[in-house]
């Protein structure tokens, strides 16, 4: 029995590992599935669900200044992790108080 019970916790503790990879996410794939309507994008998740993003929005609060997210001329910008992600929209989205939640971007 403590051997049956051994087994048990070692083949679960095996899978911690695992499924911490996943819930961290960072090489989690991302895609862009849908455009909904001009500039509005879906992204999908394997980890952490679907983000929307609006580029309209983002144009308007900006003023315009497209250096905020695009480097030289502006051109498409492409996500495929949440390393990507998170690493191009932080250094703005840290800044601001309600985007403290991983749950104001991302939807399950």
């Amino acid at each position: 029995m403590k051997n049956l019970v051994f087994i048990v916790l070692a083949v679960v503790f095996s899978f911690v590992p695992v499924f911490l990879a996943q819930q961290n996410g960072i090489k989690a794939p991302i895609t862009k599935v849908e455009v909904l309507e001009e500039g509005v994008y879906k992204y999908e998740g394997e980890t952490k669900g679907v983000v929307m993003f609006d580029h309209n929005m983002h144009v308007e609060v900006l003023d315009g200044d497209c250096t905020s997210c695009h480097e030289g001329e502006p051109a498409t910008i492409i996500i495929n992790d949440m390393a990507s992600g998170h690493g191009l929209c932080s250094s703005c989205h840290d800044q601001v108080d309600d985007m403290e939640s991983c749950n104001t971007c991302h939807s399950k």
